[in-house]
């Protein structure tokens, strides 16, 4: 009798365990592609829904900037463009992955018809972009931010969301 007691026990613990690995299987076997399928790229800032991708607009005195954002998951892709006063235009793209609070990216721009790759990162603050500011090395090609932890955010100059045109 205890033989038999022991052999049921095992039974029923190995098909506990077999319906577990059947759904981890299930899990495992889906794509980024399936489980994101319903994902919008709206996150919420100070408890109001936000729509990430669109167009921006940044003026500071002279100077200007727009930029229009793709999003997808958490890549971030799009366009970003750079009118300072007095000097050449920097007129570019931007690659990269929206983490948090935070756009990470690699914008290549022309400027002084030469092609240049940096590093920038943008805070999500309140519905606005707000570009971050840090001393760049050059790495591999690419001017890169010398220590992420020290950045200083330009909240007085944002990306403002408007209309795109």
């Amino acid at each position: 009798m205890k033989v038999f007691i022991s052999c049921f026990i095992a039974f029923l613990m190995a098909s506990c365990n077999n319906d577990n690995d059947a759904n981890t299987t299930t899990e495992d076997s889906m794509t980024g592609e399936t489980i994101h399928a319903n994902a919008t790229d709206t996150i919420i800032t100070n408890a109001q829904p936000m729509q990430l991708a669109g167009c921006y607009q940044m003026v500071f005195k002279k100077d200007s900037a727009d930029m229009h954002l793709n999003v997808k998951d958490t890549i971030v892709s799009g366009t970003l463009n750079f009118n300072l006063y007095q000097k050449d235009k920097n007129k570019g793209t931007i690659q990269g992955v929206w983490r948090n609070d935070k756009i990470y990216a690699d914008y290549t721009f022309q400027s002084e018809g030469m092609t240049s790759v940096r590093e920038v990162i943008f805070k999500i603050d309140d519905g606005n972009l707000v570009q971050a500011f840090g001393d760049l090395t050059e790495k591999n090609g690419k001017l890169v931010f010398t220590d992420k932890d020290h950045l200083q955010y330009q909240t007085a100059n944002p990306f403002i969301k408007t209309d795109c045109h």
